[in-house]
């Protein structure tokens, strides 16, 4: 390639007789990616150049025209009327380059005792906090929806499988509780992970702190952070809190794809347990009669990114020395990857949810297939006081005799139940029926009809204590 000489950086170029090449330039330009984090700059910017007049390193009326300045600048962006020229490289130089025209000499203030380093340490952080509000929200209305399709189902029949396969009865809206519980965590996670991401870089300059009288107290207060970086190097060029936003993520991912796969599962005309609604569906451009679950298998497919996504930051960081390295340009494509189809799965699957209508009569049914009491009977001779691993070779004998009828265990006669042992009698007909055996399960955690009510009220209060 022929080289082209460049125009220099004018916020950089200093010591530099010609700017980078073409390609060079284009490679190392992230202006595509980071621009997102406008505001959070902008709003950086307008706290520190307050400070910066505090400590006398700016005028009042510098003040003034910087903040006029980076006003205008936001109501641009946000009116698509600002131009990003990728020769600037990223978002920061971007707007300080435009504000140096806006506000003239003001502007060239504005860096003073400030790093880009500490600079986008800050911004990822105050943008990623909000996001992290974001899918909080999201995951509570999701959480809201399974809640209320659960309490219509208390005490609906439905098969609990292990491997695929029928284990023992349970209630659907036991089941649908499981997911809740399954997002509670996430939700925990995410409010942990912000509690330790609200630590404020800004201050530590390049690496080694600044000599500037800066009140970084005082700037952690006006941006929302609950405290301060108490080491410079460690603040500009550590991305753990982004690893731990990622690690979240990927495994809010990996609950939401579960959740999809059942949905999947259900739909089949294989299983018949629920009809999706039309709007989250789509047909086939041959079989007219299709009518494919595509956004549960889309949620499913896509949430392979989060994981990939994690992947990506943790080998980019795992051999970066200290301090700041252009690598970390790349995190910010990596989460905002992740912080995207998290906000769109949850808000997806809501919808597919709220939509989602049950099959009760096949759920039903396929509780008295598959010997789905068996663990029932072998609970009735441990009350019987038979050891329970005798109790469990006697029932399983039980189940193949029965199989070898092609019958149930509960459609056996009482005659030839009491043939594997004396300790079996009327009363068992309690524990084969599985709509009385899920009575019985009213343990905490249990699917117990009663049980499950209890746990819905738990998780309407918890969720009414949470600010969206």
């Amino acid at each position: 390639m022929t080289k082209k000489e460049q125009t220099v950086n004018p916020l950089w170029g200093g010591r530099f007789k010609s700017g980078a090449n073409d390609l060079a330039q284009s490679f190392s330009a992230s202006i595509d990616v980071d621009k997102r984090l406008f505001e959070s700059d902008i709003r950086g910017s307008v706290a520190y150049a307050e400070i910066l007049k505090n400590a006398k390193l700016i005028t009042p009326s510098e003040l003034s025209k910087i903040k006029k300045g980076l006003n205008k600048i936001l109501n641009e962006i946000k009116q698509d009327r600002f131009t990003w020229d990728p020769s600037l490289e990223d978002v920061h130089m971007n707007i300080e380059s435009r504000l140096v025209k806006i506000s003239g000499a003001a502007a060239k203030k504005i860096h003073t005792g400030r790093s880009r380093n500490d600079q986008v340490a800050t911004d990822l952080r105050l943008f990623l906090m909000e996001k992290i509000d974001d899918i909080s929200a999201l995951l509570t209305v999701l959480q809201k929806s399974i809640v209320a399709k659960s309490e219509n189902y208390t005490e609906s029949l439905m098969p609990g499988l292990t491997h695929l396969q029928i284990a023992q009865p349970v209630t659907f809206g036991h089941h649908l509780m499981a997911w809740y519980e399954m997002l509670s965590r996430d939700y925990t996670r995410l409010k942990d992970a912000k509690e330790r991401m609200s630590v404020m870089p800004l201050g530590s300059a390049a690496l080694s702190g600044t000599r500037f009288n800066i009140d970084r107290q005082l700037l952690a207060k006006k941006l929302g952070f609950k405290e301060i970086s108490r080491n410079s190097m460690d603040a500009v060029s550590d991305r753990d809190f982004v690893l731990e936003l990622a690690s979240c993520l990927s495994i809010v991912g990996i609950h939401l794809s579960r959740i999809c796969e059942e949905i999947i599962i259900w739909s089949s005309s294989q299983y018949d347990y629920i009809n999706l609604s039309d709007e989250v569906c789509t047909g086939s451009s041959i079989m007219p009669q299709k009518k494919n679950p595509d956004m549960a298998e889309l949620i499913r497919g896509g949430s392979a990114r989060t994981i990939a996504n994690l992947t990506g930051l943790l080998s980019m960081m795992k051999n970066l020395p200290l301090t700041y390295n252009r690598d970390l340009q790349d995190d910010k494509e990596y989460i905002f990857n992740s912080v995207d189809f998290s906000k769109d799965s949850l808000a997806l699957l809501t919808i597919i949810i709220d939509g989602m209508e049950p099959n009760l009569k096949k759920m039903e049914q396929d509780c008295y297939i598959g010997q789905i009491t068996a663990t029932d009977l072998a609970d009735y001779l441990v009350e019987k006081n038979m050891p329970f691993r005798q109790a469990h070779e006697v029932v399983g004998n039980i189940v193949a005799h029965a199989e070898e009828r092609k019958l149930q265990i509960f459609e056996l006669e009482l005659i030839e139940l009491k043939k594997f042992s004396k300790l079996i009698d009327e009363d068992v007909n309690n524990y084969l029926d599985p709509k009385k055996t899920i009575l019985s399960r009213k343990q905490i955690g249990g699917t117990a009809p009663s049980q499950v009510q209890k746990e819905i009220r738990l998780a309407r209060k918890s969720l009414a204590k949470r600010k969206l």
